[in-house]
């Protein structure tokens, strides 16, 4: 039941002979609110350092990569389904298909 009144730095709360009152520091309270700040830009800045971080190492790898399409095809991580079978999209157009794996789920 406490009544925190920020402006004042003071909060006022009910007791059993009355109220309490208790008095901030305006000294203290610039002096954390200084550091909460310097803390907070560093956070950032260590985030934005991490994310840059990463950028590089991925233009890094991109290098490394071969400049021949077929084989960066060829070590990607997609895996073709080992049975499929072909869904006609258009039946006066037979050449027009889709091809979906047999195991498919439902969904």
């Amino acid at each position: 039941m406490a009544i925190p009144r920020y402006a004042y730095l003071k909060m006022k709360m009910p007791s059993t002979k009355g109220i309490i009152t208790i008095f901030g520091d305006y000294k203290k309270s610039s002096a954390c609110a200084a550091a909460s700040s310097r803390l907070a830009e560093s956070l950032v800045i260590a985030a934005k350092k991490r994310l840059l971080d990463r950028v590089v190492a991925m233009a890094g790898k991109q290098l490394d990569m071969s400049p021949d399409p077929k084989e960066s095809e060829a070590e990607g991580s997609f895996k073709l389904a080992m049975e499929t079978k072909k869904i006609p999209l258009d039946p006066e157009h037979p050449e027009r298909y889709a091809v979906v794996g047999t195991n498919l789920d439902s969904k």
